[in-house]
């Protein structure tokens, strides 16, 4: 059995999509799945799913969702795993069957990787944690714990997929992350993390214009929206771009291939610049992104 709580949320069985009409039922589905083979208590679930607007009847009307729950469930003979106990319902499923804990599972991996110096394995693990997402969390569930659900999930991915971004570089594989860096970018104009993980693989591609052109649109978003200029850690990235400092300036004519045929070499020897990409410049990336989220959060 497999719950879908990275996207639309879906109960499937080998691959089939077992019937669930009910919207009340899915969002039941989603806040059982949240914390499997946990009692969670009709109190909680009637927030969860309804929040302040709760129905005239709402312990019948809880019943009745899971009555249709139990119903798609028991197309596949799973109806056994909704339980009754203790004034609340408990989904006895493990949390390899529910998407975002397999996601949690495999950064957990992915960054014991990352601290062992194991880079390959870490892009192996990142890559199946990303894939697993199918648009918004919890994207039916109209209720304002799902709307936290959503905010916290959503940072949550995009800090893992700077991180797989990071290793990325490490690797040398700066032109394959420029894409998904422009568009995590234009989803997040506010996001200095971003902006300076953009600019270094930029820059070593060789665009250094565009990693400058980075900077000043970064800027004048954070200006225009915030009233505040970049974060230090950002404008040390600027001046390594510039040839202030020597961090950066590794690659030199865009000569991608060679700095991803070092990679090897960086990996094997346990240096600190792994594929081209010197520690100091990732680091200056992580710098960046704690500091903005300090400032974004006084800004709000």
């Amino acid at each position: 059995m497999n719950v879908r709580l990275l996207g639309l949320i879906e109960l499937s069985d080998g691959g089939r999509v077992l019937p669930l009409p009910s919207a009340r039922a899915r969002a039941l589905l989603a806040s059982l799945a949240w914390q499997p083979r946990t009692v969670v208590t009709d109190a909680v679930l009637l927030e969860r799913i309804w929040g302040s607007d709760l129905p005239d009847n709402p312990r019948d009307s809880l019943y009745t969702a899971a009555k249709r729950l139990r119903r798609g469930l028991e197309v596949a003979g799973y109806a056994h795993r909704l339980v009754r106990l203790r004034g609340g319902y408990l989904l006895d499923v493990n949390q390899a069957e529910v998407d975002v804990h397999r996601f949690r599972s495999q950064v957990v991996l992915a960054r014991d990787a990352v601290r062992r110096g194991f880079l390959y394995e870490a892009n192996e693990a990142f890559e199946p944690a990303l894939s697993g997402w199918s648009g918004t969390a919890l994207a039916d569930v109209d209720s304002a714990w799902a709307a936290r659900c959503r905010e916290s999930l959503g940072r949550e991915r995009l800090l893992v997929q700077l991180a797989a971004v990071e290793v990325k570089v490490r690797l040398g594989r700066h032109s394959e992350v420029v894409p998904e860096l422009s568009e995590l970018a234009a989803e997040h104009p506010l996001d200095e993390g971003v902006a300076a993980l953009l600019m270094l693989a930029l820059h070593r591609c060789g665009l250094r214009s565009a990693a400058l052109g980075v900077y000043a649109e970064a800027r004048r978003q954070l200006v225009g929206e915030l009233g505040v200029e970049p974060g230090d850690a950002l404008r040390r990235m600027q001046r390594e771009v510039l040839g202030e400092s020597g961090a950066a300036a590794v690659v030199a004519g865009g000569a991608v291939g060679g700095v991803a045929r070092g990679a090897v070499g960086g990996v094997a020897s346990g240096s600190g610049a792994v594929g081209g990409a010197s520690g100091g410049d990732v680091a200056a990336c992580a710098d960046v992104r704690e500091t903005a989220s300090t400032r974004l959060r006084l800004a709000g």
